[in-house]
């Protein structure tokens, strides 16, 4: 049966991601399979960051949805709860920071590697 499964240890309920909408589990895995200099997981998986917008747009959007708008896409995740993080502004590495200014790092609390 589908649903929420127990978990071995606990005994208590588990979301599977069967439950998930296609949307989240499409980005799940757009996330997961896609060019690391395009778009990753952080290193503690708690968030992805999209680091060549025009790239994901143009190359990885469109091999899982019917369209290659960046902007459609935030929207979604934004109506799924999720919420883009600011970069810090305290400059230390210029060449570093200009780079990474221009990256979209999202987060949801439910949405983890």
């Amino acid at each position: 049966p589908q649903g929420k499964k127990k978990t071995p240890k606990t005994g208590k309920k588990k979301e599977t991601s069967e439950n998930a909408p296609i949307f989240l589990r499409k980005t799940y895995h757009m996330i997961d399979t896609c060019d690391s200099t395009v778009s990753s997981w952080s290193e503690d998986g708690t968030t992805f960051v999209v680091k060549d917008t025009e790239k994901f747009a143009t190359d990885i959007i469109p091999q899982f949805f019917k369209h290659n708008n960046f902007s459609s896409f935030v929207r979604q995740l934004n109506f799924y709860g999720f919420r883009k993080i600011k970069t810090d502004p305290i400059k230390i590495n210029t060449a570093i920071d200009d780079l990474e200014s221009k990256y979209w790092r999202f987060r949801h609390e439910k949405f983890q590697r």
